[in-house]
């Protein structure tokens, strides 16, 4: 098999990335931006299409390599083929795509051996780049693009009034939203980063460096993207950049990391790059013994069914579609609180899709607060618990603005529970909100540990209703005042509350 390594190698590279996107095409479709289920923002499909252009580019290095199997990538495998089968279970995209990606380089190191990874490192890499994982930085950059805008703003003599992440100004009221944190503009200045330095330069350090410095970008540049932004529409009376500046931010960068790339171009490394395998390095490569070709396809059958059982075995995993009508069940008040009919707070949570939801108001000694419960039953990709669809607020057609968030300690039936915080403020007021979330009677506040206890659930056979619960009231006195109402009402409250959330999803 020696002499037909030419052709048997690539071959078999190529047959890797169309097996696995064929097998998992449900997860890879969504990965290229295809499909009702895909995330518009991803760049995937740029990511994939770079990965086959490097791979074609190192096709010399592949020619003469030898193929020697590596039985424990059938491990690694199974491995992600679990991984894989969790996250459609529980409907998170990081997971199945973080899933499906890995296969590749571990499917190439199971047929072919380690020697192949090696020339197709950086390119197998690069295709990692394609999750999107940065979505816990927004909270992050949030901040610091609130606090970088009203510095500047301050700077240049304009009054300004900051509360979290809302300003207001003279000329008009600005809110940085989640999607204005900049995650997209440094995900993208991080990606490109990687691959100019990768082309123009020989030297790891100045690599690290321009990368490093690609990443500031990202990040700096979207303070200035959003100070200029806010600035222009204040000196022009809002008539340009007020409610649409999304291709002014994307120019903006572009003239950023153009004159970036400017600067790195001219400390390119100009020496022409070694080959990393001389012809005699070939010739010794090409004399090296390889497996028989029987014992080779015996191995790629026993990988492709590996990848091939795992979408079987999600159908048989996946819980049955509950037919039985979900019903909210009252929360009795208890402890000198009484219902009242309506809320003063014109404000709930925004969640996407919810089977069922349900708004009860108790009041004690003349204060109020609101109890918020969002039922999902039968869980799809358009309908789930965890997710960043479901926010306090600020979405696009949203007239409140989350201006902080936060944690908070508090109790529910004498237990302890950390639960996310946050404070919303629209015309109508301000408010303080609680929220956690109610999972197989586990309460927790944390999404990994929610998607956690759904798996559990699922790979058991349990229906898979779970529970968004938010309380929430007045705080336009102070948080710290609504801060101890909403822990006595949790002190009061809370057993109550957690009774009525095991009949809700036991109906």
């Amino acid at each position: 098999m020696t002499g037909r390594s030419h052709a048997f190698g690539p071959s078999i590279v190529a047959a890797v990335f169309v097996a696995v996107a064929g097998i998992f095409w449900a997860t890879f479709s969504t990965l290229l931006g295809l499909g009702r289920n895909s995330d518009y923002s991803s760049h995937g499909a740029l990511v994939v299409l770079v990965t086959l252009v490097l791979v074609w580019s190192v096709r010399a290095k592949l020619a003469n390599l030898p193929i020697r199997p590596f039985l424990p990538g059938l491990i690694g495998l199974i491995v992600l083929g679990f991984v894989w089968l969790s996250g459609e279970l529980i409907f998170t995209r990081v997971l199945t795509q973080f899933a499906v990606l890995s296969m590749i380089p571990v499917a190439i190191l199971t047929l072919l051996g380690f020697r192949w990874l090696v020339p197709m490192a950086f390119p197998l890499a690069v295709l990692m780049f394609a999750v999107p994982i940065w979505s816990p930085l927004v909270p992050t950059l949030v901040k610091w693009t609130a606090k970088f805008a009203e510095l500047g703003i301050r700077t240049s003599g304009v009054p300004i009034f900051r509360e979290g992440a809302y300003f207001v100004l003279p000329s008009g009221n600005w809110s940085v939203a989640d999607t204005c944190s900049g995650v997209a503009f440094f995900s993208t200045c991080l990606l490109l980063g990687v691959l100019y330095a990768w082309t123009i330069y020989d030297s790891y350090a100045k690599r690290i460096v321009f990368v490093v410095g690609s990443a500031v970008i990202g990040i700096v540049g979207n303070w200035v993207r959003v100070y200029l932004t806010i600035m222009i529409a204040h000196h022009t009376d809002n008539r340009l950049l007020r409610d649409d500046h999304y291709m002014f931010g994307w120019l903006l960068f572009a003239l950023f990391l153009f004159v970036f790339c400017w600067l790195g171009w001219r400390y390119r490394d100009t020496d022409e790059p070694q080959s990393q395998i001389s012809p005699t390095n070939h010739l010794e490569a090409s004399k090296q013994p390889s497996v028989p070709t029987s014992l080779l396809a015996i191995i790629s059958l026993a990988a492709l069914a590996i990848l091939a059982s795992w979408p079987i075995l999600k159908t048989k995993l996946l819980p049955p579609q509950e037919s039985n009508e979900i019903r909210i069940a009252n929360l009795p008040p208890q402890a000198g609180w009484s219902v009242m009919e309506t809320s003063t707070l014109g404000w709930a949570p925004e969640i996407s899709n919810p089977t069922r939801i349900r708004v009860q108001v108790f009041e004690k000694n003349g204060q109020r607060v609101n109890v918020f419960i969002g039922v999902f039953q039968n869980e799809n990709w358009d309908s789930k618990l965890v997710t960043s669809a479901n926010h306090l607020a600020g979405g696009d057609k949203s007239n409140w603005n989350l201006v902080d968030r936060g944690s908070a300690s508090t109790e529910l039936s004498g237990a302890p529970l950390q639960v996310k915080a946050g404070v919303v403020l629209g015309r109508a007021g301000k408010a303080l909100a609680w929220h956690w979330y109610w999972v197989d009677g586990i309460s927790t506040g944390n999404d990994l540990y929610a998607k956690f206890q759904q798996l559990t659930m699922r790979l058991r056979g349990i229906p898979n209703a779970s529970v968004w619960v938010s309380i929430y009231t007045d705080a336009n006195v102070s948080a710290e005042v609504s801060s101890k109402l909403l822990n006595e009402f949790m002190h009061d409250m809370g057993g109550s509350l957690d009774r009525a959330l095991a009949q809700t999803t036991n109906h």
